[in-house]
């Protein structure tokens, strides 16, 4: 774990599948004049399971943190929120729902070409999980669907929306961007019906806390500021 130091309640940083602690540097600083700002490289071995990682949270021993994170991490701490009705806030930044899932979760497209696109992407999927915790988790982490969760959040949550597309995903320009349309759609239902939740869209990519880190570490304060 990493301490960025900084005042104040603790707040917790969860970094992206395949990523560390690390990830968060250049956005850490920008908090920590209110909090006290903590980042923990989560598991890369075996066993894991969505409950292992929120099991992992709590053995850090921390004094109930506001917790953040990005992509895969954000889906963490939406379990976290989901489970915790003692936590001060939780934020997630573009980490919300896999991207393998049901054709009605792809509005817009037609459900044959979703599952051609569907198949292609898991394939480039399949080939990236050369390891076996890595299939472990591509295995829960593409299917799940966690704005199941955010539904149910009992703590203050804010769900960060990502508006284009990274570079990398140029070949399936079609199938993210229907992707987003149902993620709004079914999270904008969500935050209709729980208070808790509170759902903004970001001009940017998947990847703002690297390439904005200022302007998204802004947003979260905002959200966070009584």
């Amino acid at each position: 774990m990493i301490d960025f130091g900084g005042s104040g309640p603790h707040l917790l940083l969860l970094h992206g599948l395949g990523g560390s602690a690390e990830d968060w540097r250049g956005f850490a600083g920008h908090l920590t004049d209110t909090y006290h700002v903590f980042a923990v490289d989560l598991r890369a071995e075996l066993p894991w399971s969505w409950d292992i990682a929120l099991a992992d949270i709590e053995a850090l021993g921390l004094d109930n943190p506001t917790v953040v994170g990005m992509s895969f991490g954000g889906m963490i701490a939406g379990r976290w929120a989901a489970r915790h009705p003692e936590c001060p806030a939780a934020v997630s930044i573009d980490g919300h729902r896999g991207a393998l899932t049901a054709p009605a979760n792809y509005p817009g497209m037609e459900p044959a070409r979703v599952d051609t696109e569907l198949a292609a992407l898991r394939e480039v999927f399949e080939a990236q999980a050369q390891t076996p915790f890595l299939t472990t988790v591509f295995d829960a982490f593409l299917v799940d669907d966690t704005i199941d969760a955010f539904a149910k959040v009992l703590c203050p949550t804010l769900v960060l929306l990502a508006t284009r597309n990274l570079q990398q995903g140029r070949d399936f320009e079609e199938l993210l961007e229907a992707g987003r349309r149902g993620v709004e759609r079914d999270l904008s239902a969500a935050a209709a019906a729980n208070p808790n939740l509170t759902v903004k869209k970001v001009d940017g990519t998947h990847g703002m806390v690297a390439t904005q880190p200022a302007a998204v570490a802004e947003i979260v304060r905002e959200f966070l500021t009584p």
